[in-house]
């Protein structure tokens, strides 16, 4: 635990980070978000009846906070573990996001009854993004 150092995270690639993880975030669902709908059960006027409700926004903020505790929290693993280069980066990133992603949702999608396409859609978006987080951190210093 002598290596992790807060004060010695590079505090603007975390930035870019979060950026770059509710960028993502937006693509991702975007793209997928007639099958995701369908599987968590809201339709287009569910999402419409939102508007101007908390419901609509709050989601956002929950984001970018979760956002920025798991890139501090996954820069801390990088630092750790003195991963350097984009292969340490790349595997520090996905090994958090099988190790604690897609174990967590494993047993909750398991005792919930659902389904692998919304284990894939909501796994695959964390993949994707730990793993290009992981490599800006270890490379960015």
């Amino acid at each position: 635990m002598d290596n992790l150092d807060l004060g010695s995270l590079n505090y603007w690639a975390i930035l870019i980070a979060v950026v770059f993880n509710q960028v993502l975030g937006a693509a991702w669902y975007t793209v997928w978000a007639k099958p995701w709908m369908a599987d968590v059960g809201l339709t287009i006027d569910d999402m419409e009846s939102m508007k101007g409700t908390p419901r609509q926004w709050y989601p956002y903020l929950i984001a970018v906070v979760a956002g920025v505790v798991f890139t501090i929290g996954l820069a801390l693993l990088v630092q750790g573990l003195g991963a350097q280069s984009a292969a340490e980066g790349l595997l520090v990133g996905i090994l958090a996001a099988v190790g604690f992603i897609f174990t967590s949702n494993a047993i909750n999608y398991a005792f919930e009854g659902r389904g692998l396409r919304l284990f894939a859609i909501n796994c695959g978006y964390p993949l994707i993004s730990y793993s290009v987080i992981g490599i800006v951190l270890a490379t960015w210093s």
